[in-house]
């Protein structure tokens, strides 16, 4: 006896032992850790950065090395004539326009935006991987009530059935809730396969095996607190794509000094050595050394208008990026109304289906004493349960409404 209890308590608690149990804020850290998309997110990053960098580049002097080969066939009476040489130069921008300015800020304006670009990505693959986390949940949460009916039909059947063959009531009985215990097990077996399914989905975003199982430590029925409803100045003020927004118009507002650039005179300096070493074939050739320094001062005067044209598209593309800081605005102030509402709603839609759910198990153990006393039919019995099913799933549909309302809620705050 001793030894069969020992196997029963093993046999319960060896899949906790074997499956990892995973907290919320555990899978998130996992999710961000193995995400493509943040991973992206963070080249672009460093793309950007390199950018920056080599864009800071144009206020430096630019170091050449030239190597020169050349042969005379002009008078062969002397033989050929070939010689080589070396020449070193330097050059240092004085003055291009502001062109190297507005380059150098509009490359450190793309870095700031690919900083606030992977700021966006963390906060949506948090919100997609708290979806998983209670998509799973609810997922478990169909399967165990379908469990559940199961046992309450099986155990009506047992009832029935022992009814039948003492010979109380009539085979129309029996196979109604044969009839019923039959359906409720098929419905348990796609409960079965949309829990495996959200498993695989909640397995693939961390980079799990799909069909490795877990066991949540975190569930859509723990309570969770009414989130504090955040000022749209405050949202707007630390949101990622209401500052990336800002960032591209003060970006295209450089674009215009950009353009403006090649209406203004160039100014560098120079300096350049040269070595030409002996030549052969030509009388008297010997080792030259030379060099010298250079001003050169250059200015635009006409293109066909090209300037002008790039200039007003310049300023087109500023005037559409100050539009979408407008746009970006609205945007954020209208998700954050609709996710205040939503969560409010599904909020007051749990504490709805909670009481609901209270008032069908009273019914479905009235029903059920009531048969057995012969007061109630075995069709009363079948739509309390029935009843009881429908109102304990819509328990679960608004505890997941919920649970993602909070998570979108979240997002759209930036928290």
């Amino acid at each position: 006896m001793m030894r069969k209890v020992l196997i029963t308590i093993i046999s319960t608690i060896a899949p906790s032992m074997l499956w990892a149990q995973v907290s919320l804020e555990e899978y998130r850290e996992s999710v961000l850790a193995y995400s493509h998309e943040l991973q992206d997110a963070q080249f672009a990053r460093q793309g950007a950065h390199e950018r920056e960098v080599a864009a800071r580049k144009g206020y430096l002097p630019f170091f050449s090395l030239a190597r020169e080969l050349n042969i005379d066939v002009r008078n062969p009476a002397v033989g050929r004539r070939w010689s080589w040489l070396t020449q070193l130069d330097v050059s240092q921008p004085i003055f291009r326009g502001g062109e190297v300015r507005a380059a150098a800020k509009r490359a450190e304006l793309a870095s700031d935006i690919s900083e606030l670009n992977a700021e966006a990505t963390v906060l949506l693959v948090r919100y997609t991987a708290e979806v998983a986390y209670w998509s799973l949940s609810r997922a478990e949460g169909y399967h165990e009530a379908l469990a559940d009916y199961v046992d309450i039909v099986r155990s009506l059947r047992d009832v029935v059935a022992e009814r039948y063959n003492e010979g109380y009531i009539s085979k129309s009985d029996l196979l109604q809730v044969e009839s019923r215990l039959s359906d409720a097990e098929y419905q348990l077996s796609e409960a079965k396969q949309k829990r495996d399914i959200a498993l695989h989905n909640f397995n693939q975003l961390r980079g799990f095996d799909a069909a490795t199982e877990v066991l949540l430590s975190g569930s859509i029925f723990e309570p969770m607190p009414m989130p504090e409803r955040k000022s749209v100045e405050h949202i707007i003020s630390r949101h990622p794509d209401y500052k990336s927004s800002e960032l591209e118009a003060t970006q295209a507002f450089w674009g215009i000094r950009a353009a403006r650039a090649k209406y203004l005179p160039q100014i560098e300096v120079g300096a350049y050595a040269l070595w030409q070493p002996n030549t052969p074939h030509v009388k008297g050739g010997g080792t030259r050394l030379d060099g010298g320094v250079m001003l050169s001062f250059s200015t635009p005067i006409y293109h066909f208008g090209e300037r002008k044209h790039a200039v007003s598209a310049a300023r087109s593309d500023y005037l559409r990026r100050v539009n979408s800081v407008a746009s970006v605005t609205d945007r954020i102030t209208l998700d954050e109304s609709d996710a205040w509402t939503n969560l409010r709603s599904t909020n007051d839609r749990v504490a709805t289906a909670q009481r609901n759910l209270a008032i069908a198990e009273e019914n479905l153990a009235i029903s059920t004493y009531s048969y057995g006393e012969g007061l109630a039919t075995i069709l009363d019995v079948l739509q309390a349960q029935l009843s009881w099913l429908q109102i304990y799933t819509n328990v679960i549909s608004a505890q997941y409404d919920y649970a993602v309302a909070v998570a979108a809620y979240d997002y759209v705050v930036c928290k």
